[in-house]
Parts: structure tokens; sequence; C-alpha cells
């Protein structure tokens, strides 16, 4: 299968460079392997987005855009990427079910979490811990600590606060996260946070009903115990371009100059992780890719 353009990823990133290469007439294939929307599933609220005020919990926002593919009779393959490579002149992309040749590529496939070391990473095999909010979004009276002190932990701890008990444990003596969300979460009678807590032990206790994590005070050396069902990770994101062949990968930058392949969204973006950004990213290769086929 040969297509003029493909599409990584359908989050805003993606779903604005699908929705403007199909007003320019120019044929593409957008390929996501998870929900259509990205991390905008996990997000509590979105309020930053222009046209919205209040904002929107990110759930709802998705929802929208997928209505706006489905009005641009934009189709969406659900297939997951696991090899990207170059040759003869054009990318080669296998999924799960075939393989693609492209003459572009829009790169819009987000970011992976990073995985935690000792001592949570003993808990993985035992599916206490995790690394997204969406598995936990229906937990009820549950105790669970979130680990991480940016901007998505103390969302996350507001999206599972409304309907359980929460601790938000970090190294340093301040977060990283914005100030409205640390006073949103400082106000939350479910929620509490740790401050200069460096995790030394995580074990699950004999009835296997709690998981106890033991932390210590870099500063003062004061140890503390706490007790939890379930560990939500949030300790930083790498971008996922684990799919990428090692030659391509090494000669991205070339590509991007030549204006073959372009990284938008979160994949590119560093710190910088809004989900408007993303969209103008999007939206901007799928101009420039209008703009080189007219030149």
């Amino acid at each position: 299968m040969m297509v003029p353009v493909a599409i990584i990823g359908a989050g805003p990133a993606g779903i604005a460079a699908a929705i403007q290469l199909k007003r320019s007439g120019i044929e593409f294939l957008l390929l996501e392997k998870d929900k259509i929307g990205g991390l905008l599933n996990e997000a509590n609220l979105v309020e930053n987005f222009p046209g919205i005020p209040g904002g929107l919990p990110g759930k709802t926002l998705s929802g929208r855009l997928q209505r706006q593919l489905r009005t641009a009779g934009i189709n969406t393959e659900k297939e997951q990427v696991l090899h990207l490579g170059y040759q003869d002149g054009c990318f080669i992309i296998q999924t799960e079910k075939q393989h693609i040749a492209a003459g572009k590529v829009i790169l819009a496939c987000g970011t992976l979490p990073l995985p935690p070391g000792p001592p949570l990473d003993t808990l993985q095999p035992q599916g206490r811990l995790f690394n997204s909010v969406l598995p936990l979004q229906k937990s009820r009276s549950k105790t669970i600590a979130i680990i991480g002190g940016g901007d998505a932990a103390f969302d996350y701890a507001l999206n599972l606060a409304r309907k359980n008990k929460v601790y938000i444990l970090f190294r340093s003596e301040k977060p990283v996260c914005l100030p409205i969300l640390f006073n949103r979460c400082s106000q939350h009678p479910n929620i509490r946070i740790h401050v200069n807590s460096r995790l030394t032990h995580a074990s699950v206790n004999a009835g296997a009903k709690a998981i106890i994590l033991k932390t210590l005070n870099p500063l003062s050396g004061e140890k503390n115990e706490l007790a939890c069902h379930l560990i939500l990770t949030a300790i930083g994101r790498v971008p996922a371009l684990h799919f990428l062949d090692p030659v391509l990968h090494g000669a991205i930058t070339e590509f991007q100059l030549q204006k073959k392949i372009f990284l938008t969204g979160d994949v590119g973006n560093g710190r910088f992780r809004q989900a408007a950004i993303a969209a103008a990213d999007g939206l901007r290769a799928a101009m420039e890719i209008h703009a080189g086929v007219n030149l």
C-alpha cells in the first residue's frame, strides 16, 4: 500500500494534521494504536484550549475531536506501528497487519512513561503498579499513592480523588506543577501531599490487601510509613520513537530539514506538552506539506 502521507498517532497533533490534509485534498493514512485523543483521555481538566471557557474534561474534548474526524469523513486505522524505516526514496511502515509505503510521515505518536526503578519495580508483576490513570478511573474507596511532583501527578490526583483517598509523594520540598493544581490538591479533602518523601521500601503485606510504603526525608532524616491499595507513577515521559529504524533515527534531523518527516506534538516538544501546542504543530505540518506540493 502506498500513500503520499502517513500520520502516526491520532492525538490532537495527528487529528489536526489529518483534518487540514483532508481540506487540502492530499491523500493520507491516519494510524492509531489505542484511543483517539491520546493523552487527552487521561486529563482531568483541559483549561487552556482556545474557545472552551471553563475548560473541559480531557475525555470530553477527546470525544469532540473524534466527532470532528467523523464529520470530516476521516477514517482512523487502528494499528500499532512496529517499525519505521526508509528505503528507495520512501518510508516503509510495518504494522501488525500490513506494510505501508509513504512519501512523507507526520510523527504524532506522543510519549511513553518512564519505567519505575527500585523499590517500585518489584510491584509490577502483582498488578498494583500503574503508569496510566485510565485503568484506575473506575476505582472506588481505594487508597492510591501517586509518585511524582509534576502537572500530571497533581492532575491525576484530582481525577482519582472524587471517589478515592489519594497520597501524592515526591522527593523535593516543592512540586514542579502549576500553582493552580497544587492549590486545588492542597484544598481537596481526599488528597494528602507528602513533600521530601523519597521511597525506600515498597512491599505487599501478608494479607495482600495493602502496599506498605516507607519513605525517608532527605533533609531531616525522618522516616515515615503509609499504606495504600494501588500506586500510580508520574515520574516523566520520553518520546515514543522506539519503532524507528536506528539508521532513520540517526538521520531524522536531515529528514526534518527536507520536510519529509514532521515531529509534531508531544513527541517533539519536550516538557511543553499541551493539547493546543500539539494541535498547532499538526496543522502546521499539514500546511507545510501542502505548500511543498504547490511549489
